[in-house]
């Protein structure tokens, strides 16, 4: 299986949560189906025409979180638009909490390595194109069009899908039902989040799949998969991934 890698990389991102209220609140990393919209414009694909192209049958995404992030609250003016007739502003403006996810440490980015494949050659070759020119159709961005970021080339490398009974490390964000029940190694280190997400739209852009993923903050995740994984070497790095 030859994969894709690349990171998304920018100073700070928002990608706001499907059950968040008017407090705008943010996942910490971008949903699948964000990851899924960055590849539409990478291509210049059309909004709302490419779920079926990038579901789960067909293209298959991991992420992992390379750097330390944290949030803070940014308090964002909006335009007050309750009819077509205050598009001119005309009708003051409003205030709403955003959340935002910024580099955590020493870090001036945030960065999300990407992992693509796809059963369809032509659009795998067109995404890695793309990427290893930097020539997007539609700039990236993280999760808002005020927030652009850049696609970093890194490897592409060839996935050997594994399967084991025992513990293995794991570098990428996870499915939860993809890992075997209290299968996962706590320590006094590790620090694990959990998040409820979108996994897949239909053609009318309404949710059709969501699911709960987790992954440890530290990359210090030890569990065992309920499901084949992917063992990818580059780089002189050597990861074991899932897919989202």
């Amino acid at each position: 299986m030859k994969i894709l890698i690349f990171d998304l990389i920018g100073k700070m991102g928002h990608f706001r949560k499907i059950d968040t209220n008017s407090s705008s609140l943010s996942y910490s990393f971008p949903p699948r189906t964000t990851i899924v919209g960055i590849l539409a414009g990478i291509l210049g694909m059309e909004r709302d025409s490419y779920y079926e192209v990038f579901s789960p049958n067909q293209c298959q995404i991991a992420l992992s979180v390379r750097t330390p992030i944290r949030k803070v609250m940014q308090t964002v003016n909006y335009m007050f638009v309750k009819s077509k007739a205050h598009l001119n502003n005309s009708g003051g403006h409003t205030q709403i909490p955003l959340e935002l996810v910024l580099p955590g440490g020493e870090e001036a980015n945030v960065r999300y390595r990407i992992y693509f494949s796809h059963s369809d050659r032509s659009i795998y070759e067109s995404v890695r194109g793309r990427i290893q020119s930097s020539r997007c159709v539609y700039p990236p961005y993280l999760g808002l069009s005020e927030l652009l970021g850049q696609l970093n080339w890194v490897a592409e490398a060839e996935g050997t899908v594994m399967e084991s009974r025992d513990a293995v490390p794991i570098h990428s964000v996870v499915r939860i039902p993809n890992l075997r029940e209290r299968s996962i190694q706590f320590s006094k280190e590790t620090r694990f989040l959990k998040e409820f997400m979108t996994r897949q739209f239909t053609n009318e852009r309404m949710i059709q799949e969501t699911d709960y993923y987790l992954f440890e903050q530290s990359r210090q995740f030890i569990a065992i998969p309920a499901v084949p994984y992917v063992s990818v070497a580059y780089g002189g790095e050597k990861e074991n991934i899932l897919w989202m």
